[in-house]
């Protein structure tokens, strides 16, 4: 504990007192102005992100699936405990995954309106 404590404040006494030098030497007279291909590559990278984050939530609402089903074959052989408790862990993450798809939708449209690209994610239809 007191060794972690002690590394930690080395670090940020060593990040401090090279920080402020380093900054001190990166700043420049002229200010740069964003060019295209950088927005171009920032908005490349923010898509791949994106993929990758649909990725992983299909890949969670698949798991879901099957630990849906797990809960219907522990009820099946009478271990309603285990699915009492298994069921609850799965409303847990569906509350989370739902916030997480919120974020996620937020982005995109952030994503699509700076970069201007057409939203990949299907519209939901009106009730």
């Amino acid at each position: 504990m007191i060794l972690r404590k002690l590394v930690a404040g080395m670090a940020i006494a060593t990040s401090a007192t090279l920080g402020f030098a380093g900054v001190a030497g990166a700043q420049s007279t002229t200010p740069s102005t964003p060019t295209a291909t950088s927005q171009s590559a920032k908005c490349a990278k923010a898509e791949s992100l994106l993929a990758a984050a649909h990725k992983r939530d299909e890949a969670v609402n698949a798991r879901l699936t099957t630990l849906e089903a797990r809960v219907a074959q522990l009820r099946q052989n009478g271990h309603t405990k285990r699915a009492d408790a298994l069921s609850k862990r799965i409303e847990t993450i569906k509350a989370r995954l739902t916030t997480v798809e919120a974020r996620i939708a937020k982005v995109q449209t952030r994503v699509d309106k700076v970069c201007g690209t057409t939203p990949s994610t299907p519209a939901t239809p009106a009730s």
